[in-house]
């Protein structure tokens, strides 16, 4: 018998895969403001967020 995945089972590996790649964003944007001694750090993840999404945007198409 083939084991096959239920849909919670999909939906909760595809959440954990997001949040994975949130927390990457994260880190990447703590790194770059202290590396350019910034306090705030919001305005990098915005950025590094909209480019994640457009980059997806352009591998899907």
């Amino acid at each position: 018998m083939e084991t096959q995945k239920t849909v919670a089972q999909s939906v909760r590996e595809e959440v954990a895969q997001h949040d994975r790649r949130l927390l990457k964003l994260e880190e990447a944007a703590v790194r770059i403001a202290n590396t350019h001694k910034c306090r705030d750090h919001s305005l990098i993840r915005l950025a590094l967020l909209s480019q994640s999404a457009a980059s997806r945007t352009v591998v899907k198409l």
